[in-house]
């Protein structure tokens, strides 16, 4: 690859490691629930979580109508999972309340989140935006995994697995017209990697789900051609396996769908427990403090 990385096997699409058919990753009896659930990357998510057997799933999203595709898709491939729908922003934390208070009344405890949801603020140096403009990403990508995060603690089983969905560009420097994007990448990073120290009984990771043709992505890449795109169906494989036991390892750690999941579980004991994979200053003593 033409960057460092600490795995040597990439992929670029799916394969038998994370086959969500596998009894190994099995999501029987868990009900799960998946922000941004109508497209993209979150409807793929759903659909492997029910070839895994989940019991129920949640959509969320603002846009009703590819809600209802997915569940109709779901629900006709996957007989024993079932799908349901909630007109939701984000943003709005009485929407986020309502909605998985309502799952739940009627199937049970959380056991599975994935905070999917997201948004591309316009590519412009800070001088060129606008408060409004450059502030944006943070109210869905912060301020609305705040929300998720409030509600969902509220209805979650303890050991509930919280899998957020960030970005390549998060372990990148400078590019370009991205400073909202990158800053609030890494905000929300952080926010994650807080939310595992503060309920250590959770399950928490951040993922790079890859480069996926998704139209959030394609307006980030713009008109560079050509571009490699991996498929989508390895975000969304990898995410059942990241809810899976094999990934307990990697609880409050920053991972990227790509690498190969055999050769993470051979590093484990260098990851699990250390602040690999994590975001700050290397070599900075944990939990120094400083005036």
């Amino acid at each position: 690859m033409g960057f460092p990385s600490p795995i040597t096997s990439f992929h670029t699409s799916a394969y038998p490691a994370i086959d969500p058919t596998l009894a190994t990753l099995s999501s029987k009896g868990k009900n799960i629930v998946i922000t941004g659930g109508g497209a993209g990357i979150g409807s793929e998510i759903a659909k492997a979580s029910a070839q895994s057997g989940a019991v129920s799933i949640a959509l969320l999203g603002r846009t009703e109508k590819t809600l209802l595709a997915t569940k109709q898709t779901i629900e006709d491939e996957s007989k024993a999972t079932t799908v349901r729908t909630y007109v939701a922003d984000i943003t709005s934390a009485k929407d986020l309340d309502h909605s998985i208070s309502a799952h739940t009344k009627e199937f049970g405890k959380l056991h599975v989140l994935v905070a999917n949801n997201g948004f591309l603020p316009l590519k412009q140096s800070i001088i060129e935006s606008s408060l409004e403009e450059w502030y944006e990403g943070f109210e869905v990508n912060v301020k609305g995994n705040y929300n998720l995060v409030r509600a969902l603690l509220l209805h979650a089983t303890a050991d509930a697995a919280v899998l957020s969905i960030n970005t390549v560009l998060a372990h990148m420097a400078y590019i370009p017209g991205m400073s909202s994007y990158l800053a609030l990448t890494i905000a929300t990073a952080k926010s994650f990697e807080y939310l595992h120290y503060e309920h250590p009984s959770l399950f928490v990771l951040s993922i790079n789900p890859g480069s996926i043709k998704t139209a959030m992505n394609a307006k980030a890449v713009g008109s560079w051609e050509p571009y490699p795109y991996d498929n989508i169906d390895l975000p969304a494989s990898f995410l059942v396996w990241a809810a899976s036991n094999e990934a307990k390892f990697l609880n409050g750690k920053f991972v990227w769908a790509q690498w190969d999941v055999d050769e993470l579980k051979k590093m484990a004991d260098m990851i699990r427990g250390t602040e690999n994979f994590t975001f700050g200053l290397l070599g900075w003593p944990k939990g120094r403090t400083t005036n």
